[in-house]
């Protein structure tokens, strides 16, 4: 089979940087071939602007602060694509599954993002995306599972900063069920658990503190989840979407920093703040928690108690 672009990425690059860092035959080709997937899924919708927008506004709280930065589209390629994968367990408390003796540092995966940009913004993407055939279309197959959840962010994608507020009509659907809620017990979250909560972001398993929240909304003891950013919900972009679908299908809102999201209303805050890093936690955008939207700027002013 012919390369094409992404393919040399990955061997001619990526390859090397893993193997530089001494993972394992398993845990090498195990992130390759899921990089290969997404980056593939997402440049073949490179011209499909209103798909793209949805997909990426995810990760545009990273993609637009990503360096050497050359545009938010090759930013949020890169956090998306590469990113947001299977690399995630090598930088995690899990790296032993890939051979390593100690987790990937921040400079390692700087290194890896940094020289993917440096790639790809030579890369004729509007070309390559013509020439690719896929068989399983990741994230187009994802998106057609949580239909509700993709619409809210085709018109977030829309927002700008010159456009912060899109009002559209409520999406009528049947209330989305989490197999993961099912059981009636309600986890007991205490320091530890808190810690192994975000041991590995890309698993599609929920973590047990999302899990307690989600049964507040489904409860009715709570309208709405709060996170830094989209990654700190989950890295794994269908956990994404079937969180999101089963908060906008329960009438609950969803808020990072940036964002805001409810069946019928989106909005974004006009000059984007950076995710955070590992713990930190940024009162800046608490305090200015009500920038993220003007419709709701009150309430969320008041559950914050800002």
């Amino acid at each position: 089979m012919e390369k094409n672009e992404i393919d040399i990425y990955l061997h001619t690059i990526l390859k090397k940087q893993l193997q530089k860092l001494k993972i394992s035959n398993y845990g090498l080709y195990s992130i390759i071939d899921n990089i290969r997937n997404q980056l593939s899924s997402i440049i073949k919708h490179w011209n499909d602007s209103e798909f793209l927008g949805a997909i990426f506004s995810t990760v545009v709280e990273e993609g637009h602060f990503y360096e050497p930065y050359v545009n938010d589209k090759i930013g949020n390629l890169v956090v998306l694509g590469i990113r947001n994968s299977l690399l995630e367990v090598a930088a995690s408390v899990n790296y032993k599954d890939f051979g390593l003796k100690k987790d990937l540092s921040v400079e390692d995966i700087k290194q890896i993002t940094s020289s993917a940009i440096e790639y790809f913004k030579e890369i004729d993407l509007d070309s390559l995306s013509s020439k690719i055939n896929l068989v399983d279309d990741y994230y187009y197959n994802i998106v057609q599972k949580y239909q509700i959840a993709y619409f809210s962010l085709v018109e977030l994608g829309k927002c700008s900063c010159d456009k912060t507020e899109i009002k559209f009509k409520k999406i009528l659907g049947e209330p989305y069920v989490l197999e993961e809620l099912k059981n009636t017990g309600i986890p007991k979250i205490n320091t530890k658990e808190k810690i192994e909560d975000i041991a590995n972001g890309i698993s599609e398993e929920l973590a047990p503190g999302l899990i307690a929240l989600l049964k507040g909304i489904l409860n009715k003891e709570a309208s709405m989840i709060y996170v830094d950013s989209f990654k700190y919900l989950s890295r794994n972009f269908e956990t994404n979407l079937k969180v999101l679908q089963f908060l906008l299908t329960h009438d609950a809102m969803f808020l990072t920093n940036n964002f805001f999201i409810k069946n019928g209303y989106v909005s974004r805050r006009k000059n984007l703040i950076r995710a955070s890093h590992g713990n930190e936690f940024n009162l800046d955008a608490i305090h200015s928690i009500g920038e993220v939207s003007k419709k709701y700027k009150k309430i969320l002013e008041f559950m914050l108690h800002v």
